[in-house]
């Protein structure tokens, strides 16, 4: 975590608000639940006694890529899959924070159990808060529920467009959708304040590098690549928002966002691919080409950037810039090879 963080932490005082509380995490094993886990892990260094029940399919093998969390005795692991969490052994939560989301390409090439997966867990997960006196759960959405979106300025909330409903590729925007409509429907039936998210993208360490994430790919060929090849034009335009600023950016929405209200959570610092990966190679290998491999035009160019200006009402903002974040996947990358 940037040193610079421990002040905003402190600016934030997030720890007056976690401090004894139990959260339960679902989804604690990607990057998102890594990122967080660390962050309250620095939390209770500080003294914050915060207690976490993480939910994870195999936990074991987290663990073993993961020793700093073996024995760690503020944890405690539910093992197996979100929709299976029907009772909630020991404490009741304060929190619950669902992150449980598959993003991964085998994923994404089962759309019908992912859909499942998405809407089952959600329902779970507003079960468990139903039965326990003021939980606040915070759902991790994602900014694919606004469907295509116009090159202009960063796409704030009230923003009317949405997935196609009729494409199977919206399987997994769909999902996130329909979470949040459970999520307004036990609110109202229940009471339960339900905090909604809709993330874009991110960089920083713990972000995979042999996926579909254009800047780990990108960090990982200027590492150990001859090349960085662009197949498209690049001139997609996205954002990155760094882990462990996410990870401060999701407790703070948990704490104290508005139930009902959902929240754009990234950068709206935009970059084009292109520029990206002349970014990453300048950083990291000053000496290797960018090939980009697309024609340039721009028919079907797309546009992923978010309007903050509701999560910065609540003190947020992008902390940790794209230099350092690239500077510490680079890092990341060499000590885990």
């Amino acid at each position: 975590m940037p040193a610079s963080l421990q002040l905003v932490l402190a600016q934030l005082n997030l720890f007056d608000e976690l401090a004894g509380r139990h959260l339960l995490l679902t989804g604690c094993t990607g990057f998102f639940g890594r990122w967080l886990l660390s962050l309250v892990g620095e939390l209770n260094c500080q003294g914050a006694a915060i207690t976490v029940t993480a939910t994870s399919r195999n936990p074991s093998r987290f663990l073993a890529a993961q020793p700093e969390y073996r024995g760690c005795e503020w944890i405690d692991w539910f093992s197996g899959d979100i929709r299976d969490l029907k009772e909630l052994p020991g404490r009741t939560p304060d929190f619950i924070l669902h992150a449980a989301t598959d993003t991964s390409a085998a994923a994404d090439a089962q759309p019908l159990e992912l859909f499942n997966t998405l809407v089952d867990g959600a329902r779970r997960v507003f079960e468990l808060a139903a039965r326990s006196a003021n939980t606040r759960v915070l759902l991790t959405g994602s900014g694919a529920q606004y469907g295509s979106l116009p090159v202009s300025a960063g796409v704030h909330e009230s923003y009317r467009g949405a997935c196609a409903s009729n494409a199977v590729a919206s399987a997994y925007a769909e999902g996130k959708r329909a979470q949040e409509m459970l999520g307004a429907l036990y609110a109202q039936r229940h009471g339960i304040d339900v905090v909604m998210t809709r993330c874009f993208a991110f960089s920083g360490p713990g972000l995979s590098m042999d996926g579909h994430f254009a800047i780990g790919n990108f960090v990982r060929d200027a590492l150990y690549g001859d090349e960085i090849v662009i197949n498209s034009s690049g001139q997609a335009i996205r954002s990155y928002l760094h882990g462990a600023d996410l990870a401060v950016w999701l407790l703070t929405l948990l704490t104290r966002g508005e139930s009902g209200v959902a929240y754009n959570v990234g950068s709206d610092e935009a970059i084009s691919i292109a520029d990206l990966a002349k970014r990453v190679v300048a950083r990291i290998a000053p000496h290797k080409p960018v090939k980009i491999l697309g024609q340039s035009n721009d028919v079907g160019r797309s546009f992923y950037v978010p309007d903050i200006s509701r999560a910065k009402g609540l003190g947020l903002d992008v902390w940790t810039s794209l230099n350092v974040s690239i500077d510490s996947m680079a890092d990341w990358a060499r000590k885990a090879r």
